[in-house]
């Protein structure tokens, strides 16, 4: 019981990176482990494609669920100022943005629950 942490950080992990067709914006998708008290979470970042690590990512999409598997969430570009976000209709959702804030040029974004 000396090594049991039960409120100990979570490890986040990149799931997928992609920047659109012409290398201006970056969509970043993470997973962050749950522990004894939270729920394992998913967030879609934007950014540029470029970033030099000193601009904050851009939350777009915040979930979580309580057994999240990776394929509960993906993204693929549909046009290039376009984003469709795929989900299970199960997560719960605390952000949902409609467009970028700080990524130029904008990007739109839409959403299909499944």
């Amino acid at each position: 019981m000396a090594n049991f942490d039960m409120f100990g950080d979570s490890i986040k992990t990149e799931l997928k990176t992609e920047c659109d067709s012409k290398g201006l914006r970056k969509i970043i998708m993470t997973k962050i482990a749950g522990n004894a008290v939270t729920n394992a979470g998913m967030t879609i970042y934007a950014t540029d494609c470029e970033n030099n690590e000193e601009k904050e990512l851009e939350p777009i999409f915040i979930t979580d669920l309580a057994y999240l598997k990776n394929s509960d969430m993906k993204f693929e570009w549909k046009s290039f100022d376009t984003l469709v976000i795929r989900y299970n209709k199960e997560l719960r959702i605390f952000k949902q943005e409609t467009e970028s804030k700080t990524v130029n040029p904008k990007i739109i974004f839409e959403y299909i629950a499944e």
